[in-house]
């Protein structure tokens, strides 16, 4: 059972982790004005409009990566049910996703791609660590 929640609970802490290692290297190629008033909604909506493509690409990055990573780190740890454990990390990361697109406006594309790219890379990572431990389950059955 410690197995099970240690596997979630890292799981989402290393996700975390690499979307705020990511966008930290997007807000540092694309630092965010000094004097840019957040709590301004029309400004604050200015500002996001005149984002160039790369910044929403960091953003994107992050969020897919850590779904991947943090998917990928549950599975490993919990050694059974794969895309279980793939699926709750990947569906912390969508409501976390699906909360900031509410809470900030971002362009359709983006939305939309953020959300397809979030649910293939929960399945990617159940897919990859299952591939693995059949594949570790093989070499056990030989040796």
């Amino acid at each position: 059972m410690i197995r099970k929640i240690a596997a979630v609970v890292l799981g989402i802490a290393v996700a975390i982790a690499i979307v705020a290692a990511t966008e930290a290297i997007g807000h540092a190629v694309y630092p965010v004005p000094a004097d840019l008033d957040v709590q301004d909604a029309v400004q604050f909506g200015n500002y996001l409009e005149s984002l160039p493509f790369g910044a929403f690409l960091f953003v994107l990055a992050a969020w897919t990566l850590a779904t991947l990573g943090g998917g990928l780190l549950a599975c490993f740890i919990s050694r059974e049910k794969p895309f279980v454990y793939a699926a709750i990390v990947g569906g912390f990361m969508l409501a976390g996703t699906v909360a900031n697109l509410i809470m900030i406006p971002h362009p359709l594309w983006f939305s939309i791609i953020a959300v397809i790219s979030i649910s293939i890379m929960t399945y990617l990572a159940g897919s990859i660590a299952s591939s693995q431990m059949s594949s570790d389950e093989d070499n056990r059955e030989i040796l």
